[in-house]
Parts: structure tokens; sequence; C-alpha cells
């Protein structure tokens, strides 16, 4: 049998390649071989959030939380999961925990500018998206989006959620 790291680098090649049903039976193996691999575990949740299984990538993400209770990543991708589930205070703490472990994390300013914004605090997101710009590459389309907001051009709340995880 191969070990999980093994495994894991197979997985990740599957899901470059978009072979998502294969990288969630290899992250399942790698799972299998030694529960306490951790990078098997986040990649198992971030895969079933791509495929918008969130209460299954809220399961994992966990389980990867609670492997590494200090790794920004993981924080932030049960993060994610709570955000496309409209989950705004579950969301609210994981991305709160992201800045405590990693206060230059860029993509939790963008988030948290989203969870600011459908709550109904404008001046909170438009402060976390100012600093999102300061540290994101200009030319994303989550910084076009950003600009945008802090301009006050667009008013849709809900639509930045797809940004989120890419």
């Amino acid at each position: 049998m191969a070990n999980a790291a093994d495994l894991n680098k197979q997985g990740v090649q599957l899901y470059k390649d978009q072979d998502f049903s294969g990288a969630e039976e290899l992250y399942r193996e790698a799972i299998q071989a030694d529960s306490a691999y951790f990078p098997s575990q986040l990649n198992l949740g971030i895969l079933l959030f791509k495929e918008g299984r969130f209460d299954d990538a809220i399961k994992e993400c966990t389980k990867a939380v609670s492997l590494r209770p200090d790794h920004p990543s993981a924080h932030f991708h049960l993060g994610n999961a709570y955000y496309a589930k409209m989950w705004w205070e579950e969301a609210m703490v994981e991305y709160e925990r992201v800045f405590q472990l990693d206060p230059a994390h860029i993509d939790v300013h963008f988030a948290l500018g989203g969870i600011y914004l459908n709550r109904g605090y404008q001046e909170k997101a438009v402060e976390c998206w100012q600093k999102y710009l300061e540290l994101a590459p200009q030319d994303s389309p989550k910084a076009k989006l950003a600009r945008d907001y802090v301009a006050g051009t667009t008013a849709n709340k809900v639509h930045i959620g797809k940004y989120i995880a890419e």
C-alpha cells in the first residue's frame, strides 16, 4: 500500500488535471493510510468545496482544522465553505482566526469584505477591500471587483461569493 504522501501527490496531479473523482479517491485513500496526514484532509475539503458539496467540505475542513489548528489555510477554506452556505458568523470566526495566524493573508481581506457587505457594514467592507487592493495583484478579477465596490459602482451583494475560493 502506498503511503499517504505519495497518494496525496498523485491526488494533487489528478486535481490539476481536473479529474476530481480520481483525486477524491486518492485523497480518501491517503487519509485511510494515515488519518493524521493533514495535506490530504485539507485537499479533500478544498475539492469538495470546488464541487459545490459544501456540507461535506465543512466536515472535511473541520477535520483539517482539528489536525492543524495553527494552519491559516485550513481556517480559510473552512470559512469559505461557511461563506458558501451564507453562515456569516461561522465564516467570520474562521476568517478572523486566519488574521490571527497570518496577518498578511491576502484573500481573507476580500472574503471578509463580502461578509461585511452582506451584513450591511459597508464601511468595514470597503476597509477590507482597500487592504486587499494594497496587497493583491491589480489585474486579477477579484481586484477589479474590489475596486468597483470601493468606488461604489456595484450594488450586488451575494455575487462576490463566486470569487471567494478563486
